[in-house]
């Protein structure tokens, strides 16, 4: 059981949490530089979910929705993003404990009949263990629109508030112009000489080592460990493993890699420093983050209301723009300018040859392979 739990709890440090928690450095970073304004900052940071209005826990009350996320600044993030229209609508305020929707700490909750939040942004494979636990709501969709977000992005414990991707970036000079086209290229040091990098955490790792052994996308789960470790085997010599999204960034900038296997927001980010900077859409790694809802949660079936208002397009892409969180609403994409579209992983020509995380096979069997991973790689 203890080694189930601390699997669960690197797994909710590696995906959809990591990648909020990296994305608000983004958005800070941007703010500190006079990229964004005060405003953009905190529409977007409430989009993301996460601000924090206060450092201790908050607790639901009748008249408010709690929303527990992975931390972030201030009120005025949620009141700008969720709370000030979905409050003019209903009266209801809506606040933010930052402390953390750890898995663990949701079990205990609901298992003392101690509910004290009302809607956790911990993401679809969160949303899935939970779920098949016993810990969380259904999602009620008689209230939350299935329209507003894309085939695939709607379960029955989870509904998808943003997307993101890991995507093949490399540096161009050192590639002498030569670009890869997938997966494959990663692991041909004649063609591509020199060291790479991949993530400490396993989600998306695995998936791009078995597409550039040829497994089909449909072939994918479960995952074949020994097949992926035999390939990525001959390559540790020349791997540098990443643990956060500016680790990443300053691999390529510092010019110690020349290919990666990194988020696109971070990607993104080195493409403005630095043309030679890039990254392909090929082959990208789609992630699902999610909203889900503890069993008994104080304000009951209202938090539908909130989770179906959260939803809208407009402060989805102001996400996109600030912290490079994908929208998941469809009418968002529609309205994305040319610009949007270049750093976007929803558009449909970014998803060509896309392959989606499957976060129910890792709510099954996350800590399992990420302790074999560890292990393997160190």
């Amino acid at each position: 059981m203890r080694d189930l739990e601390v699997g669960q709890k690197r797994g909710s440090a590696m995906s959809q949490s990591r990648f909020r928690q990296d994305a608000l450095s983004i958005a800070l970073n941007g703010f500190q530089n006079g990229e964004i304004d005060r405003r953009s900052l905190l529409v977007a940071m409430g989009a993301l979910g996460l601000a924090a209005v206060r450092p201790g826990s908050a607790v639901a009350a009748a008249k408010e929705i709690v929303i527990c996320n992975w931390g972030g600044a201030a009120v005025e993030a949620h009141q700008e993003a969720f709370g000030k229209l979905f409050t003019e609508k209903t009266g209801i305020k809506v606040v933010v404990d930052g402390a953390g929707p750890d898995t663990a700490a949701i079990r205990a909750q609901v298992e003392a009949n101690a509910v004290i939040w009302d809607v956790t942004d911990g993401g679809m494979t969160d949303a899935a263990t939970l779920g098949k636990g016993g810990y969380v709501r259904p999602i009620d969709y008689t209230v939350v629109d299935k329209n507003k977000v894309g085939p695939g992005m709607a379960a029955e414990f989870g509904i998808a508030n943003y997307v993101f991707a890991n995507v093949l970036a490399y540096n161009s000079e050192m590639t002498k112009g030569v670009v890869p086209t997938g997966w494959a290229d990663f692991f041909d040091l004649e063609k591509f000489p020199g060291k790479r990098t991949m993530c400490k955490y396993v989600q998306g790792q695995l998936e791009a080592v078995l597409l550039a052994d040829g497994v089909a996308p449909a072939d994918m789960y479960p995952l074949d460990l020994d097949r992926a470790f035999k390939k990525l085997e001959p390559l540790l010599p020349h791997l540098i493993f990443w643990d956060s999204g500016s680790q990443s960034q300053q691999l390529f900038r510092d010019g110690e890699v020349v290919l990666g296997n990194i988020w696109h927001s971070r990607a993104n980010l080195l493409r403005k420093e630095k043309a030679n900077l890039t990254w392909i859409w090929d082959q990208n790694l789609l992630f699902l983050s999610a909203w889900s809802v503890p069993k008994g949660n104080p304000a009951g079936d209202t938090v539908f209301e909130f989770i179906n208002s959260s939803l809208d397009p407009e402060g989805q892409l102001l996400l996109l723009r600030s912290m490079g969180g994908g929208p998941t609403n469809p009418k968002a994409v529609a309205m994305m300018t040319d610009e949007d579209k270049k750093v976007s992983p929803s558009t449909p020509e970014n998803a060509v040859t896309q392959f989606r995380v499957d976060p129910a096979y890792y709510a099954e069997n996350e800590a399992e392979i990420q302790n074999r991973y560890l292990d393997f790689i160190s």
